[in-house]
């Protein structure tokens, strides 16, 4: 399942799990999810995006394009994210 994953997002309480299948939506927190994901396939880009490494298409300092959807990358974790991506 994990290898599915395209990426993680957290909404009020809520976390969204996009994967090549579809959308599953659970009560549970981000950092929860985090936790049981492999360190080096996903990196957490926003306060409310967790992205699977491999299914990245394009990025910017701003933006990560994975499956044809644009997901924003935090000021907070830009740093980060431009030292593994970039």
């Amino acid at each position: 399942m994990r290898d599915d994953i395209l990426y993680i997002e957290s909404i009020r309480g809520y976390v969204k799990v996009a994967t090549k299948k579809g959308t599953i939506i659970t009560w549970q927190s981000t950092s929860s999810v985090e936790a049981v994901l492999p360190e080096k396939k996903f990196i957490h880009t926003h306060s409310s995006f967790i992205v699977s490494f491999d299914k990245i298409r394009s990025f910017t300092s701003e933006l990560i394009d994975i499956a044809a959807t644009e997901l924003a990358v935090g000021k907070l974790y830009r740093n980060a994210v431009m030292k593994v991506l970039g």
